[in-house]
């Protein structure tokens, strides 16, 4: 594959992937205005250990490279247990097994300074997992603006209880800030 047609392929995969994306939040695709933008989507992840790159959301797709353990890559979004990464370099985007990866923001030690814990409100559209990490099973989905009680840090994601008498759920910290005026 000559660079042009590789150059067009990756534009053609973030292209369909973003449409994907759009379109599952029962948002209109009318105009290019109306997409999101691939930068506010993009998320610094951490492989956990070797894995391949691949053209599709699963093994029946072709490996297109490798990447080592604990490499920075740039998650756009998921596809069933899989997740999207893309380049800043001009690689082709590809999928890597969700697994593999995990949030930057759990490498820093950082816990939840106790005063800081309380009322926070989701920064865009997210999911709660049952536990700290994207291997954990979605729980609920909430929208941006959507006020959260945190009650503990884990390793970049924030344990939130909720209102409504559910079991606690965890939402990356990335997705959250301190609500303003609580």
């Amino acid at each position: 594959m000559d660079r042009y047609t590789g150059r067009a392929l990756t534009w053609l995969v973030v292209a369909i992937s973003l449409t994907a994306f759009a379109c599952q939040k029962g948002e209109k695709t009318s105009g290019l205005s109306d997409l999101p933008d691939l930068n506010e989507q993009t998320r610094a992840y951490i492989t956990t250990e070797s894995t391949r790159v691949r053209t599709g959301p699963g093994q029946q797709f072709r490996a297109i490279g490798e990447i080592a353990r604990d490499a920075k890559v740039n998650v756009v979004g998921r596809d069933g247990d899989w997740v999207l990464i893309v380049s800043k370099k001009g690689n082709a985007p590809g999928y890597v097994e969700m697994a593999s990866v995990k949030s930057s923001e759990g490498e820093k030690k950082s816990t939840l300074d106790p005063s800081a814990e309380g009322r926070y409100q989701a920064v865009s559209d997210t999911q709660v997992r049952s536990g700290p990490g994207l291997h954990y099973p979605v729980v609920a989905s909430i929208s941006k603006g959507t006020k959260l009680n945190v009650v503990e840090e884990d390793k970049g994601w924030l344990k939130v209880e909720s209102k409504r008498g559910n079991k606690p759920g965890y939402v990356e910290a990335a997705f959250a800030k301190p609500a303003a005026g609580d």
